[in-house]
């Protein structure tokens, strides 16, 4: 009976080890971008369209915008193409060859901003771009492209962020708000606990 515990126990640790292992392969790249649209004159109706594309045989991720703030969220004025759609809170792109964008109609003035997350395997950021880009109401381009954030991955695999154009007079990109989110090797000596625990009510 102790020998089947026993081996019971080094099942499951060895299965939270390898869920441990696994989750350090994947990569959430987390970025506050903020835009202040008052450059464009108060009141001024127009389009911005955020964008996600991936380089031929980019590795899948996926960019969602969430926390979006300084938006009128009625869905009529958001306009999903591509690899693009609603999700609660926001609205996520995945990074296909094809065009994938976020069209937010709505009046400029405001400063809009919202939290990307580039989700993936680490190598997946490699190659995948998101883009900002501003329209009159007649969907001309105006004072250029806003911003345009390349994700890398460094020599080590860990992923980074280059920013290739970025319009400082509209654009910044800083940290995200930290997440209470349990880090995987918390996780793991806490099933750890319990599952110690729990053979000791049995055996008791």
């Amino acid at each position: 009976m102790q020998n089947k515990s026993i081996s019971r126990f080094l099942r499951a640790l060895a299965l939270m080890l390898a869920l441990g292992v696994s989750s350090h392969a994947m990569a959430d790249m987390a970025r506050l971008v903020t835009l202040d649209t008052s450059v464009y004159g108060a009141g001024r109706a127009g389009y911005l369209d955020f964008t996600f594309s991936g380089a031929d045989g980019a590795p899948a991720a996926t960019a969602t915008m969430s926390q979006l703030k300084g938006f009128d969220m009625d869905p009529a004025n958001f306009s999903p193409w591509g690899d693009a759609a609603a999700v609660p809170g926001g609205f996520a792109m995945s990074n296909t060859v094809s065009v994938n964008d976020v069209l937010y109609q709505g009046v400029f003035g405001n400063v809009f901003s919202f939290v990307l997350t580039i989700s993936g395997d680490a190598s997946a950021l490699l190659n995948s771009d998101f883009g900002v880009i501003a329209y009159d109401d007649q969907l001309n381009q105006i004072k250029g492209q806003i911003l345009d954030l390349m994700f890398v991955a460094l020599p080590d695999g860990s992923p980074d962020l280059q920013i290739l154009t970025i319009n400082n007079a509209i654009a910044t990109v800083g940290d995200a708000p930290a997440a209470a989110v349990p880090e995987p090797a918390s996780l793991a000596v806490l099933a750890l606990g319990l599952l110690m625990l729990g053979l000791a009510r049995r055996r008791a």
